[in-house]
């Protein structure tokens, strides 16, 4: 092709297309200046304009590269570009970050307060004396979770701090009893309260996490919930406050989240309640009484009518 056709094909191009890739041959490397000079002289910064050589032409990149065209010697340098600036998003205003001191954790029934005035729903749950000798009056039936509720022990599994499927009053007794001595075994802090809460089953488990980033801002993250989380890595981070398109968005890109779609005949969990609740968990970007440093609810149980949290970490600021 002639240098004016060249460029008469190339205008016609820029003036329609959203990104314009000019494939250059061998002429590249014997006629440099012919090849590349209508890429050149084509481009245009509101429709941009790409180059990629075949085969090796260093005179023909240098005067694109010198000339501001983007320019690329593989296809799969080439191809990763024009993903990223066909996927790019449009910025959105920012959310003022927090200022951050030196808060406090709240334990995880104050958490699940804090979670339900932004509207995430919990799991019902009391608060029994770890000094129990009798079995309670339960507003909910067992089976049940039982778990140690306190500040200062975030990590509730580590310290033995949690009993599963306890299916009924006596073995609930005992089950305090147990873990009260566990506990004291492993951090040395006497228990004085635990958390009863009702098994909950579902079709899947998200997390669903928020923190504020010093550089960043306030982030909002999705991911693969319970004990795949950090076996996998599979999760989804935006600047928050987020919307529901967005959350959706965020959803998708889970790829352990194609289980709740209904795989392969199995009920289909409710990802609309999934993007409410991490919509929901975004709020705190905006919120100052209290400031949160961090906030995670893992496992959110993904229900096909809902979804609930059965466990919760927040740091205040």
């Amino acid at each position: 092709m002639t240098p004016p056709l060249a460029r008469r094909a190339l205008a016609e191009l820029v003036g329609t297309a959203l990104l314009v890739l000019a494939v250059v041959g061998s002429s590249a490397r014997f006629h440099p200046q012919q090849a590349v000079q209508p890429v050149i002289d084509s481009a245009n910064a509101a429709k941009p304009i790409a180059a990629f050589l075949v085969p090796e032409a260093p005179q023909a990149l240098a005067m694109l590269s010198e000339a501001g065209v983007p320019s690329f010697r593989t296809p799969e340098a080439c191809a990763d570009a024009i993903a990223a600036a066909l996927a790019r998003r449009a910025p959105k205003p920012a959310a003022p970050t927090p200022a951050i001191g030196s808060g406090g954790v709240l334990d995880e029934l104050e958490a699940y307060a804090l979670l339900d005035r932004l509207g995430v729903p919990c799991s019902p749950a009391v608060a029994l004396d770890a000094t129990i000798a009798q079995p309670p009056a339960l507003p909910f039936a067992y089976p049940v979770a039982v778990k140690v509720l306190s500040a200062d022990i975030p990590h509730k599994t580590e310290a033995g701090g949690v009993a599963l499927n306890v299916p009924d009053g006596d073995a609930l007794v005992a089950a305090i009893k147990t873990m009260r001595a566990t506990v004291q075994q492993r951090t040395g802090i006497t228990l004085d309260r635990v958390l009863v809460a009702p098994m909950m089953f579902g079709i899947g488990e998200a997390l669903i996490g928020y923190r504020v980033d010093r550089e960043a801002g306030p982030l909002i993250m999705v991911a693969a919930g319970g004990v795949y989380t950090e076996i996998y890595r599979d999760r989804s981070l935006r600047l928050a406050p987020v919307d529901l398109p967005t959350a959706h968005a965020m959803i998708d890109e889970v790829k352990a989240f194609a289980t709740l779609k209904g795989f392969r005949g199995k009920p289909a969990g409710d990802l609309d309640a999934l993007a409410k609740a991490i919509v929901a968990l975004s709020q705190l970007a905006l919120q100052n009484d209290p400031v949160v440093a961090e906030a995670e609810v893992n496992p959110l149980i993904v229900r096909p009518d809902g979804v609930v949290a059965v466990d919760a970490l927040v740091k205040t600021g």
